[in-house]
């Protein structure tokens, strides 16, 4: 808070929350930005984390290192951060996150939707909303979530290899990943199927690549199909 009157307005809409936070669908979290710390959490929150609403403000900056996978943590942060740029009180970030409940030693899967909740007076976000839904009790979501977790490790692991490709080899990575051969690949794109084959050979060494699903897999990836 940068003035009293910050602090004011925040406590006083707050307050107003309040009287219907504890009615809403799922855990609700509110974090103050700077430092990054939680404030308030409704009661379903705690009781799952085990903890009171005293112990989460003493946590402070450590509350998502105790409760959450830091792992898949970076693409949150990107987007959370644009978010808070934008500065748009309409605008909402949805993501998956995993959560280690109390006495728990699995992560559990959450889909998460957060939105600025309170801006000072000079009109600078101070605080941001979270509303959160277990999701291992949905059928099939756990996997999706696990598939995009995977992905994404890929994707990261893999970037600086990915742009090492140039424009030509791009395009007959996606096709090969599309399951064409090397002659349609070459009528496709002009050139002789000795080219592609010669292609094939480059984005193979480039990319570690010892297999046509592995072709697939880079393309998936990085959004060429």
């Amino acid at each position: 808070m940068n003035t009293n009157s910050d602090k004011v307005g925040f406590d006083h809409k707050l307050k107003y929350f309040l009287k219907y936070a504890e009615m809403m669908p799922g855990v609700i979290i509110i974090h103050q930005l700077k430092p990054f710390t939680p404030c308030f959490m409704t009661s379903n929150g705690l009781e799952l984390l085990g903890i009171t609403s005293v112990a989460l403000k003493d946590i402070g900056v450590d509350y998502h290192k105790r409760f959450f996978n830091n792992e898949d943590m970076e693409d949150y942060l990107l987007k959370f951060n644009q978010l808070i740029e934008r500065n748009d009180t309409d605008e909402t970030f949805t993501f998956f996150q995993q959560v280690k409940l109390k006495e728990s030693q699995e992560w559990l899967w959450h889909l998460a939707s957060t939105r600025i909740f309170y801006r000072d007076n000079n009109g600078i976000p101070s605080h941001v909303i979270t509303v959160a839904l277990p999701v291992n009790q949905m059928r099939h979501i756990p996997n999706k979530a696990e598939r995009i977790l995977k992905e994404s490790e890929f994707y990261k692991k893999n970037l600086e290899n990915f742009f090492g490709l140039g424009k030509r080899e791009k395009e007959i990575l996606k096709l090969v990943a599309q399951g064409k051969s090397s002659p349609e690949i070459a009528e496709e794109c002009f050139i002789s199927v000795g080219t592609v084959n010669t292609h094939r050979k480059v984005i193979k060494q480039k990319l570690n690549i010892k297999n046509n699903y592995e072709f697939t897999e880079y393309a998936q990836a990085f959004d060429l199909i």
